[in-house]
């Protein structure tokens, strides 16, 4: 198997469905790179998470982003799967069953409490990075893929602060003097 075309060697690569070359510095490209990393690193929480209930929830959000990936990398001739209100609503689930084992907090924290919130965190920021993003595409994705991103960093969030009580760490709060 070859895994190169040399097709891209000039700056150019195409959407899934669509013959015409666009420049790779192409916002649509920016937004697709970042979804990329992000999901790396998922791979990375997950890696660091196995064993724990999380692991099969990164595991589906991973999934997932292969479908927003697909949803805006692809021409609009080409169709595709896209994220449905049913996947927010069970990201929103998992959010709420891990959030309820969870004392309340009205404060910001410091990262870094365990290895595994730490990585959490950390995709927490990619997640917001690739919202940010795709928000910012001439032609955004639908209001379920947008609310998917938004709904994925509240959850990043609550799975490192879980991370942090399965430890009996306690969260640091910001000192702003």
């Amino acid at each position: 198997m070859k895994y190169f075309t040399g097709s891209g060697d000039s700056g150019t690569s195409t959407l899934y469905g669509s013959a015409k070359r666009l420049p790779k510095s192409n916002p649509v490209f920016e937004v697709l790179g970042s979804l990329d990393e992000l999901n790396s690193y998922l791979g990375i929480c997950r890696a660091h998470a196995k064993g724990r209930n999380i692991a099969k929830t990164l595991e589906t959000v991973q999934k997932d982003i292969f479908i927003i990936q697909a949803e805006i990398g692809s021409s609009k001739k080409s169709p595709v799967e896209t994220i449905t209100e049913k996947k927010v609503k069970e990201l929103e689930e998992h959010l709420a069953s891990l959030a309820k084992e969870l004392p309340e907090i009205r404060s910001f924290t410091v990262p870094g409490e365990s290895i595994l919130s730490a990585h959490l965190d950390y995709a927490r920021t990619l997640a917001r990075k690739a919202e940010r993003l795709a928000i910012s595409l001439k032609h955004a994705p639908k209001t379920p893929t947008l609310s998917y991103l938004n709904r994925l960093s509240s959850l990043l969030f609550v799975m490192a602060r879980a991370a942090n009580a399965e430890l009996n760490l306690k969260e640091k709060k910001p000192d702003y003097t």
